[in-house]
């Protein structure tokens, strides 16, 4: 409830006990999601979160997808821009980093595990950014001809179809 309530996965007022225990599940659910495919098939399901009823309707995305040459020059943008750049940081790990890591720390093979365990999540990462790259491709070039139709010129269509694209993503 603590959590709820607060936002915070940790309390404040947590015990030496209950700390340990925290230290014990974050750590499992760590260890179950290493390298967890199952859940970087599932985050590739957020591809349709970009679909909708007006301009990137089902079939006015696949005739998007269709133009196979602008469609992959909108997923190469969305997939190097530093909007999923910054999703994937921290996503490199060198063996200096993890000596460093256990150097500077109470419990080394605790910094260790913890260094490894966040590198885990890279299948995880890399779904979630080509998911939102192959659906926001398609969002993106369907709301820029939109703009365009409304009557706006193709650098103002742009500017605006990308804050749309952002803000559907992050929600």
């Amino acid at each position: 409830f603590d959590r709820m309530e607060t936002g915070r996965t940790r309390s404040l007022k947590m015990d030496r006990g209950s700390a340990m225990m925290m230290n014990y599940l974050n750590g499992s659910i760590g260890s179950i999601m290493n390298f967890n495919t199952r859940s970087a098939a599932l985050q590739t399901i957020s591809t349709i979160n970009f679909l909708n009823m007006r301009e990137n309707n089902p079939i006015a995305a696949a005739k998007a997808m269709g133009n196979i040459k602008q469609f992959s020059k909108d997923f190469v943008r969305i997939m190097n821009s530093d909007m999923l750049k910054q999703r994937r940081d921290g996503l490199s790990m060198n063996v200096t980093e993890l000596a460093s890591a256990a150097e500077g720390s109470k419990n080394p093979i605790q910094s260790i595990i913890a260094k490894v365990l966040k590198h885990g999540y890279l299948p995880t990462k890399m779904a979630d950014s080509f998911a939102i790259s192959f659906g926001g491709a398609t969002f993106y070039r369907n709301r820029i001809k939109m703009y365009k139709k409304q009557g706006m010129t193709t650098k103002e269509a742009e500017k605006q179809a990308w804050l749309d694209f952002q803000v559907l993503s992050e929600r």
